[in-house]
C-alpha cells in the first residue's frame, strides 16, 4: 500500500496535510537522531478527546495519530528537509494498531513496510555530511514503547501540549485552539483553563529551569519505558515521569546491573560518576534510549551533564 492511498496528505511533495489532520506540537520532543518531525491527529467527527485529571489523554475509537520524520539531505541549508518515514497509530477495537511507511528517495511517495528495517542515509548537519543508520520499527518495537491495549498515549498529554503554537501567523495556546473546535472534553467537566493546567519545560529552546528541562528530557526519552506498568522491569526501580518528585524517581539510587552495579545513577555535582549519563553516551546496544536511535544526542547529554553538575544533593 502507498502513503498516497491513505489520503492524509493533499500534496506529498510539500507535505501539505489533508483537511482532517489537526497539527500539534509537544514541548519536550523525543530524540530520533536529529530528525525533524511533523505531528498530526485525526479524531472522528462529533467525537472528543477525554483529558483526564492526571494529564493523560484518551482518544476515541477511530482516532489516528500521524508522525512524519525527515532530515536535511542536501548541503544547502536552505533546501527543504526530506521525509524518510511516516508512522501511524490507529485506535481500533479498543487497542492501538501501528503502520510504518518508508518514503522513496525522491520524497514523492511512501510504501507500507511489512517488517522493520535499517537504512543507511547520508544526512547533513550544519552543512556537513554524516552517515546515519536509520531504524524503521517493526510491530514489536512499537508495542514495547506504546503498548497495544493501553488507553492513553505518550506524546499528546496535557503538560506536553499546554503551550503556544503558531497557526499561520496567529499564536495562541494550543489547548485553547483545540477547545475552540470542540475537540477536548475535560474529565472534571469544568471549563478548560490552560493557565491552571500543568505545563512542561522545553529543552530544545531552553525554556524552563535547568532541572525542569532535564526532567522534561527524561520524560520524553525515557519515561515511556521507565514508569510503573511499562516495558522496563519494575525491579529497576525507575519512574521518570515529569510530574514525579525527584526523590521518588529512583534517580538518587544506585545502579543495579552490568558493569555499573553500585554506581550512583545521579552523583550530585559529579557527572562522570553518574551512571545515568554513562548510559546516554555509549556507542553500543546498551546506550539509552535503547530503541529508535543510533546517534548520541548532543543536546540531551549536555543538558543532563549540566544538571547533574549543578546539583548539591539528590534527595
Amino acid at each position: 500500500m502507498h502513503l498516497s492511498e491513505t489520503g492524509c496528505f493533499a500534496d506529498l511533495k510539500t507535505l501539505e496535510p489533508g483537511p482532517d489532520l489537526i497539527p500539534y506540537e509537544v514541548s519536550s520532543a523525543l530524540w530520533t537522531d536529529g530528525a525533524f518531525k511533523l505531528r498530526y491527529m485525526v479524531v472522528p467527527s462529533s467525537e472528543q478527546i477525554k483529558m483526564r485529571e492526571d494529564g493523560a489523554w484518551l482518544f476515541p475509537e477511530g482516532s489516528v495519530l500521524i508522525k512524519v520524520f525527515g532530515f536535511d539531505m542536501a548541503s544547502d541549508q536552505a533546501a527543504r528537509p526530506r521525509a524518510v518515514e511516516t508512522r501511524f497509530m490507529v485506535r481500533h477495537s479498543g487497542k492501538w494498531e501501528y503502520a510504518t511507511y518508508r518514503w522513496n528517495d525522491a520524497g514523492t511517495e511512501g510504501d507500507l513496510l511489512e517488517e522493520g528495517a535499517t537504512v543507511e542515509y547520508t544526512v547533513y548537519r550544519d552543512g556537513e555530511p554524516a552517515s546515519l543508520a536509520y531504524v524503521f520499527p517493526d510491530y514489536d518495537t512499537c508495542v514495547a514503547c506504546h503498548g497495544s491495549g493501553i488507553g492513553e498515549v505518550l506524546g499528546p498529554k496535557t503538560n506536553q501540549l499546554n503551550r503556544d503554537r503558531d497557526y499561520g501567523g496567529l499564536v495562541v495556546n494550543q489547548l485553547r485552539a483545540m477547545d475552540e473546535i470542540d475537540l477536548l472534553n475535560f474529565e472534571s467537566g469544568s471549563e478548560l483553563q490552560p493557565a491552571r493546567l500543568p505545563t512542561m519545560a522545553n529543552p530544545q529552546v531552553g525554556l524552563g529551569t535547568l532541572e525542569s528541562r532535564a526532567r522534561a528530557y527524561l520524560d520524553a526519552n525515557c519515561a515511556h519505558c521507565h514508569q510503573p506498568g511499562a516495558w522496563a522491569p519494575s525491579d529497576i526501580g525507575l519512574d521518570l515521569r515529569y510530574e514525579v518528585a525527584l526523590e521518588v524517581t529512583g534517580l538518587c539510587d544506585a545502579m543495579r546491573y552490568f558493569e555499573w552495579d553500585g554506581m550512583a545513577r545521579v552523583a550530585p555535582g559529579d557527572p562522570e560518576r553518574s551512571g545515568l549519563l554513562h548510559r546516554f553516551v555509549l556507542q553500543d546496544e546498551l546506550r539509552m534510549p535503547s530503541t529508535g536511535t543510533s546517534v548520541v544526542d548532543p543536546l540531551g547529554t549536555s543538558l543532563l551533564h549540566d544538571w547533574i553538575a549543578a546539583l548539591d544533593t539528590c534527595p
